[in-house]
């Protein structure tokens, strides 16, 4: 992660970053150079790569997918699903980190207009370059043993109601809830479904949630031999944290499924 603020007159960066990579035979690599003005020179190694030699089996795991249906009369059904519940175990852990939070800010340099002076504009350029380059660059932290990590549940809660005055009518809510830790995500979507013939079939959805909301649509023709469809989706922009709203996107799909 990064954080550039400006305070005042000079920028101030601040960066947090850590790689997790698990893969028989990996390794990072690695480069030293010299860094700073003449006669202040100082090594500096950094990850500059990855090798990879005898690749292979990583470790293993495993993931249960949990799932259930009530019916509560002839126009209520409820389901509940849980996917992906399971883990990850790593026989290796190779890290490469920042070694916690790295700060540049420009207040600290100060350039002087005589060439002979320690803070010449050379000698702070160099010092400017050090500091901007050490705050990406990743330290080797070797291989810190095997570790193991969830996948990342999906949790599905669903309810469908057929309108009894037109039986081909139904209407659906779908909450769906990815659990990743900081990559958690949640959504509610309702839906509306008609079929008037055998032939045909259409249907209506909107969602909101956590990266904003949706809008779809889509139309079927069923044909013996081949299902004939055309779809539209529409996803609102989500708002920032300023109120400025994100930019949105469209598609449109046209296909034919094959029947055997």
């Amino acid at each position: 992660t990064a954080e550039l603020c400006l305070k005042g007159y000079s920028w101030y960066i601040v960066t947090d970053a850590e790689v997790n990579a698990s893969m028989k035979g990996f390794s990072y690599t690695t480069e030293t150079t010299l860094r700073g003005p003449e006669g202040e020179q100082r090594q500096h190694t950094y990850v500059n790569g990855a090798d990879v030699k005898s690749p292979g089996s990583s470790g293993f795991g495993l993931a249960l997918d949990l799932g259930a249906e009530y019916k509560l009369n002839d126009d209520w059904k409820f389901s509940a699903a849980l996917l992906d519940l399971g883990f990850i175990s790593w026989s290796n852990n190779m890290l490469a980190s920042t070694g916690g939070e790295r700060s540049f800010t420009t207040i600290t340099y100060l350039f002087n207009v005589n060439d002979d002076a320690s803070n010449s504009f050379d000698n702070e350029m160099e010092r400017m370059k050090e500091g901007l380059a050490a705050i990406y660059e990743l330290d080797d932290k070797g291989d810190q043993g095997s570790r193991t990590t969830g996948i990342g549940a999906t949790l599905n809660l669903g309810a469908e109601y057929t309108f009894p005055l037109y039986r081909q009518l139904t209407f659906g809510l779908l909450n769906t809830t990815r659990m990743a830790g900081d990559y958690s995500w949640t959504e509610f979507r309702a839906s509306a479904n008609v079929a008037p013939l055998k032939l045909f079939s259409a249907g209506l959805s909107m969602g909101v949630g956590t990266y904003g909301a949706s809008f779809g649509w889509i139309a079927n023709l069923h044909v013996t031999g081949f299902n004939l469809f055309m779809g539209m989706d529409h996803t609102f922009g989500s708002i920032a944290k300023q109120g400025i709203p994100l930019a949105s996107n469209a598609s449109f799909n046209l296909g034919v499924n094959v029947l055997f």
